[in-house]
């Protein structure tokens, strides 16, 4: 597989440059930043979670855990729950199940980003697939973001 078609139109839309770096295939975010020799922090990793309201994809970096009460504060729902992963291929359905890109934007989803993802240089993230990674320039990541919340979504691992 190859990028996402949604992720590389949405991208062509907004007229973001970026390149793709491949990798051998890695099951989870931390494990594609490994794989691609690139530090956790800069890699975007995207969590859907949803309630009676519809979905909200938090993005934070892969090196850190979701703080689900700073999500719950930030969004005012309190009922979000994370998506069980044979319901992510209906919702992502150009994507292999796991490898969310973390444009939620390109697929209607309410988007959160992490504070701390808008101080990177550079930012890698899932190409919809588990052997490539969207590395583009960090502002323009952030410029992607303009319409989204951020917030202080992560915490380091326990």
């Amino acid at each position: 597989m190859t990028i996402a078609a949604t992720v590389s139109q949405y991208l062509r839309d907004q007229s973001v440059d970026y390149q793709l770096v491949q990798h051998p295939h890695s099951a989870t975010s931390r494990e594609s930043a490994h794989a691609a020799d690139v530090r956790e922090d800069q890699v975007a990793k995207a969590i859907l979670m949803r309630d009676d309201r519809g979905y909200v994809l938090a993005v934070i970096p892969a090196s850190s855990s979701l703080d689900m009460r700073a999500v719950h504060d930030e969004t005012g729902r309190n009922q979000l729950e994370m998506v069980p992963e044979d319901e992510l291929g209906r919702t992502f359905p150009d994507c292999e199940l796991g490898a969310l890109p973390p444009l939620g934007q390109a697929y209607g989803i309410t988007t959160l980003l992490d504070s701390s993802l808008g101080h990177c240089d550079t930012i890698y993230f899932e190409a919809g697939d588990h052997e490539e990674l969207v590395e583009m320039d960090g502002s323009r990541f952030a410029k992607l973001f303009a319409g989204s919340h951020s917030a202080d979504l992560s915490k380091d691992w326990p």
